[in-house]
C-alpha cells in the first residue's frame, strides 16, 4: 500500500469516528442521571424525599431516595422501601394541611 493510500485510509477512519460521535450527540448535549442498578440495603442516612423511576434502559425501575449525602437507588419491592414511601407521603399530606391557606388563623387579641 502506498503512502497516499495509507493516509486516505486514516482520514476515512477519522471521518467515520467523527460521524458516529456527531450522530450520537444529535444536538442533545445533556447529561441524564438515573439508576442503572439498585440496592436492597436499608438507608440509614436522613431521607429528605423520593422519586419513582420507571424502567427505560439503561435506567432500571427504582425508588430514588434523596438523602443528606445525595441520591440513593433502592429496589422498589423491598418492604422497608414501601414503608418509607408511605411515611414520606403521610408527612407530605400533614405538611400540606399545616401550610394550607384554608385554615383560620388564631387571634392573639383578647376580648
Amino acid at each position: 500500500m502506498s503512502h497516499n493510500q495509507k493516509m486516505m485510509m486514516r482520514l476515512a477512519a477519522i471521518a467515520v469516528i467523527l460521524s458516529v460521535m456527531i450522530m450520537e450527540t444529535n444536538g442533545q448535549n445533556r447529561f441524564v442521571q438515573c439508576c442503572t442498578s439498585v440496592s436492597t440495603q436499608k438507608i440509614i442516612l436522613p431521607i429528605t424525599g423520593f422519586k419513582l423511576q420507571i424502567r427505560n434502559p439503561p435506567c432500571v425501575k427504582a425508588v430514588i431516595f434523596f438523602t443528606t449525602e445525595g441520591p440513593r437507588c433502592s429496589h422498589w419491592k423491598e418492604g422497608w422501601v414501601k414503608e418509607k414511601i408511605q411515611e414520606l407521603k403521610t408527612f407530605q399530606v400533614w405538611e400540606e394541611k399545616m401550610n394550607s391557606t384554608d385554615s383560620i388563623p388564631l387571634s392573639t387579641t383578647t376580648l
